[in-house]
């Protein structure tokens, strides 16, 4: 995982930063099978995330274009956005804590373990790859609706 201030890509941000400033978990996850599925158990009990699924965007997915300009705008969810990436890559742009004009840019590979807080600003691109697949977790799927901000004319 690659986490930066957007207007200054140089300006790198520690995962105990992220967490601190941001709210923004993160682990990396061993490349063992077994070793993640304890990390993520883990996860899964401290947090209280109670259901899972898998989900894969790639340039075979039907209505690519229409799914990733959705993720694209911002938007936060009541409930947190927790991300296990299984394969590819992918970018989540969250909302400065500290400066509500400017943007965290946090790139996520195989093997990195997100959590964007509830009602967190954020929003979410594929890489040049067009290739994510990753295991959601979820506390409550009726909070996982986005919700889109209004930005002002």
């Amino acid at each position: 995982m690659r986490a930066y201030d957007l207007n200054n890509p140089s300006l790198s941000i520690e995962p105990a930063e992220l967490e601190s400033h941001h709210g923004v978990l993160s682990w990396t996850a061993s490349s063992s099978e077994a070793e993640r599925a304890a990390l993520v158990a883990r996860i899964k009990d401290e947090r209280r995330y109670v259901d899972e699924d898998v989900v894969e965007l790639s340039p075979n997915t039907p209505n690519l274009d229409t799914i990733c300009a959705k993720f694209a705008k911002e938007h936060y969810h009541t409930e947190d956005e927790v991300r296990v990436v299984l394969e590819g890559a992918g970018i989540f742009d969250v909302r400065n804590a500290t400066n509500d004009s400017e943007w965290i840019r946090i790139e996520v590979s195989e093997g990195d373990i997100i959590v964007i807080p509830a009602h967190k600003y954020h929003r979410f691109s594929l890489t040049d790859q067009q290739h994510i697949r990753c295991m959601r977790l979820f506390a409550n799927h009726d909070g996982w609706s986005p919700i889109y901000r209004e930005l002002s004319a």
